[in-house]
């Protein structure tokens, strides 16, 4: 009886042991994200030397990123909004995300993300700037609601061939603060290419390194590549 016992004692320990090592976010990740962004011009205008740009465009946002060591879904998006060009410089653009995460194995976070943000581009002779301030507001399922600010900042410098664009290799970083937290709570280094194919596909190729403050995993490796995909 007490043998039974005994073995019944270490089944026990043994399971949970095992689901705990399922449930627990691993401390570092090595990951792969996309993301693909379709963009429907609805309102077109003209510029003061009469070139036609898409003043206002519908967006189509979907992303996924496989990871926990292990090339499993860890991230799921889709959403949509509207990007405003209010002149050369700068750009308006109110968006919704639907997010479901799994940032370990059997365990699931789902949140409503609500975003606003503006920027700012500039292209000088040699390199260009961009920059990037986001408000977002995270209905979380489960969690504390949060608020979050994000600021990227992007320097770029093109390689032309007879003055024609080839490719623009980058450099970025983004810096994310908690208003809940009242702290920096993330920062993410970006390097990458972005190359124009054509008038309605761009993409950007990109290694991005990621280290969180509060919550798991501290340290997150991606590589990846965004599409921009126009639609007539």
């Amino acid at each position: 009886m007490k043998l039974n016992l005994c073995y019944l004692s270490l089944l026990v320990l043994a399971s949970s042991l095992s689901v705990t090592s399922q449930t627990t976010v691993p401390e570092t990740d090595f990951q792969i994200w996309n993301e693909t962004t379709f963009i429907l011009p609805v309102v077109r205008s003209k510029d003061e030397k009469g070139k036609r740009f898409d003043r206002l465009s519908l967006l189509l946002i979907t992303s996924l990123r496989v990871g926990q060591n292990r090339f499993a879904p860890v991230d799921e998006r889709i959403g949509g909004g509207l990007d405003l060009v209010i002149n050369k410089y700068f750009n308006v653009s109110p968006t919704y995300l639907y997010v479901a995460g799994q940032p370990g194995r059997q365990r699931s976070e789902f949140e409503h993300r609500l975003r606003f943000e503006v920027g700012y581009s500039h292209k000088f002779k040699y390199f260009q700037i961009k920059d990037r301030n986001r408000i977002e507001y995270r209905f979380r399922h489960s969690r504390t609601n949060s608020v979050r600010y994000r600021n990227r900042f992007s320097l770029g410098v093109p390689v032309t061939r007879d003055k024609k664009e080839i490719f623009m290799p980058f450099v970025s970083d983004e810096v994310f603060y908690d208003f809940a937290a009242k702290r920096w709570s993330r920062n993410e280094l970006i390097f990458g290419i972005q190359k124009k194919f054509n008038d309605r596909l761009t993409s950007e190729f990109f290694y991005n390194w990621r280290r969180n403050r509060s919550g798991l995993p501290q340290t997150v490796r991606a590589v990846g590549v965004n599409l921009k995909v126009k639609l007539k």
